[in-house]
């Protein structure tokens, strides 16, 4: 019994420290960061370009006329 919560206790410490490794994705849309980053350099659009509000996207706060 003590050896299967200890088994539990190492694989709950494991997947912490595997969780923390991943990037962190972007914190308004949720696109991964590689995407994210994809996003600054013009190649992506952003969900959430329409609102202003991606961090990463480098029109943020641009103003541009509707046709």
């Amino acid at each position: 019994m003590e050896a299967l919560a200890l088994l539990a206790l190492l694989a709950g410490v494991v997947y912490l420290l595997a969780r923390r490794r991943t990037p962190p994705a972007c914190p308004r849309c949720g696109l991964p960061r590689a995407l994210a980053l994809e996003v600054s350099r013009h190649r992506r659009f952003c969900p959430q370009v329409a609102f202003r509000a991606c961090p990463f996207d480098p029109r943020k706060g641009v103003y541009r006329q509707r046709r």
